[in-house]
């Protein structure tokens, strides 16, 4: 094949109504604020092509209007929906820190991949669903010669990506501790097809 090059670009979603909460999959809306601030990145980026989102509606909502304005295909994806936090979904910091349950909060963060929260999802599960859909991107990518892609979804689901490109062990913890991805904030992935099609991402600042 013929080699090429395209983006997929990933872009978090904007300030949230609810503050200082583990939102997880909780389905919280964007502040006013939270959906300029989306708007504000978008028209900074090039040419795209197609968008992908995360079911939840901090994603969604925008993904749809983003849609239809530019006329271009959409696509809804679960495995990108934010982390599982079960019982600790929506919760704020402050109550978290002060439960006592086990695993506790601080457990957590410590060592994720040896505490999952209650009634939540593991880190091997957040791993494997998030991994499994990046490749099909890429496959679908790479097949279609397509160009620019949008990826609206959640810091959780990036760090992750991130941890892919950067070809970090798989349980590692460095991708949680030291990519800070704010409300709005976007990555860029260059993406190389070989003549193979054999796909090559990297990070461009």
């Amino acid at each position: 094949m013929k080699p090429f090059t395209t983006k997929i670009y990933l872009l978090r979603h904007g300030e949230l109504e609810q503050k200082n909460v583990l939102a997880g999959q909780s389905d919280f809306l964007l502040t006013k604020q939270g959906y300029q601030q989306l708007q504000d990145t978008v028209s900074q980026l090039g040419d795209i092509t197609a968008i992908t989102s995360s079911p939840l509606m901090r994603c969604q909502h925008f993904a749809q209007a983003l849609a239809k304005t530019r006329q271009l295909p959409l696509s809804i994806e679960a495995a990108i929906a934010e982390y599982d936090f079960g019982d600790w979904d929506g919760q704020s910091y402050e109550a978290l820190w002060q439960q006592t349950c086990s695993p506790t909060i601080g457990d957590f963060w410590q060592t994720p991949w040896q505490s999952t929260p209650p009634n939540g999802e593991s880190m091997s599960e957040f791993y494997s669903r998030v991994e499994n859909w990046w490749r099909q991107l890429l496959a679908t990518i790479t097949t279609q010669n397509a160009g620019a892609h949008l990826v609206i979804t959640h810091a959780g689901v990036i760090k992750q990506i991130l941890a892919f490109v950067c070809q970090l062990p798989r349980e590692s913890t460095i991708s949680h501790n030291v990519f800070s991805i704010p409300y709005a904030g976007y990555v860029c992935i260059e993406l190389y097809i070989d003549e193979k099609g054999e796909p090559w991402p990297k990070i461009a600042f």
